[in-house]
């Protein structure tokens, strides 16, 4: 599967999150399930999140995706290596 494929999938289990706990275990579950790659991951479901409209989407899913936004960009910062 390709990260593309990834981003997809986590943003499909997204749009079905009750609530930010959910949210996060999406998140979490995908860090720990590709340890490797989850950077690559997290950068492309980043730029799919910023290029969805609040028009294809509900309130709460819309609320979601921005919260699932700033912790995509949190594990993405924490990753980098530090100078």
């Amino acid at each position: 599967m390709t990260t593309e494929e990834h981003a997809l999938q986590i943003i499909a289990a997204l749009s079905i999150a009750a609530d930010y706990s959910q949210a996060d275990h999406v998140l979490s579950k995908a860090k720990t399930e590709h340890p490797v790659q989850f950077k690559d991951i997290f950068t492309s479901l980043e730029e799919k999140i910023e290029n969805l409209s609040p028009l294809e989407c509900n309130s709460l899913q819309w609320s979601i995706y921005r919260y699932a936004l700033m912790c995509v960009r949190k594990y993405i910062s924490a990753a980098q290596p530090a100078c």
